[in-house]
């Protein structure tokens, strides 16, 4: 029994040693795991170092070639005014001639150079010019530009037959257009016309009705289908083209819509911006028509609740 059991012990105590053993290579190790993770090793450093070296050693070598340049650039300043000051009026009047002289029969060789060695350069360098500049909307728009327009403008107040006018125009039409500031507008027009039996379509924020053998379209001026020809177009209220926020669907319409003949309808007082766009800018015809109120416009002695005005 005492045999026994002392071979036993003799076997636990060789397992449970190996057991602790095992446990403390284990954690050995993932001390040594934690320590890289921890510190970056040792040639990664060191090479990071190098590098930082090396780059201090060239911003150390450009200040001092900048320096150098420097005191040369000041040393030749010197020298120039000293040379300046002691030419006389005529002298200086020379030696600005040969400047001149010498700058034009320079610059354009200059350029010739740049121009053919450089060429894909100075080719993207105009395209990014070209569509970047805003100051040319006109040229945004070169379907629309070639033809010539007539652009006739309907001006005066409201009830005075200037829209209904250009839409008996627009009605004998092959392909019309009527654009409006509100869908309420464009619905107006679009029953207006359907009801006299031509088709046409309606184009809103909200609403899209395409009629099968549509020649006609009502929309929202914002909507303006500009990629589309057309033969008469309406352009109503157009003196929106001053507002603040939605001035730029007036102005982008009137631009870029593809037609023979647009009506523009509103008041007065964008005749003179109208007039300079579609002449100056367009290079279309323009033509002015006025109108007068049907009815005088008075102050009723009553207000909407009944009662009399005070």
């Amino acid at each position: 029994g005492g045999v026994v059991s002392r071979v036993a012990t003799a076997i636990t105590n060789f397992f449970g040693g190996r057991d602790r053993r095992e446990e403390t290579q284990e954690d050995s190790e993932a001390e040594t795991s934690r320590k890289k993770k921890r510190f970056p090793s040792l040639k990664k450093t060191k090479r990071q170092l190098r590098k930082l070296n090396n780059f201090l050693k060239r911003l150390i070598h450009e200040q001092q070639n900048m320096s150098q340049s420097i005191l040369k650039m000041e040393k030749h300043r010197n020298s120039i005014l000293a040379h300046l000051a002691s030419l006389h009026s005529d002298e200086f009047d020379k030696a600005n001639d040969v400047m001149k002289r010498v700058s034009l029969a320079l610059c354009p060789a200059l350029a010739r150079h740049i121009c053919q060695r450089h060429e894909e350069m100075v080719e993207g360098y105009q395209s990014l010019l070209n569509k970047t500049d805003l100051t040319k909307p006109h040229e945004w728009y070169l379907h629309a530009r070639l033809d010539k327009r007539k652009i006739v403008y309907h001006g005066g107040p409201t009830n005075s037959g200037k829209t209904y006018e250009a839409v008996q125009r627009l009605k004998t039409a092959e392909k019309g257009l009527y654009l409006g500031p509100l869908r309420l507008l464009a619905a107006e027009i679009y029953v207006t016309l359907t009801s006299q039996g031509v088709y046409t379509n309606l184009y809103t924020g909200q609403v899209k009705e395409e009629i099968p053998f549509s020649t006609h379209t009502a929309a929202t001026v914002e909507t303006a289908p500009l990629d589309r020809e057309f033969d008469v177009v309406i352009i109503d209220e157009i003196q929106m083209i001053a507002d603040r926020f939605r001035g730029f669907a007036w102005t982008r319409a009137l631009l870029g819509l593809r037609c023979k003949e647009i009506h523009v309808c509103g008041g007065l007082e964008a005749v003179d911006i109208v007039k300079k766009i579609v002449e100056e800018q367009c290079g279309d015809e323009f033509e002015l028509k006025t109108y007068e109120r049907f009815s005088t416009l008075s102050v009723s002695d009553y207000h909407l609740t009944g009662g009399e005005a005070g």
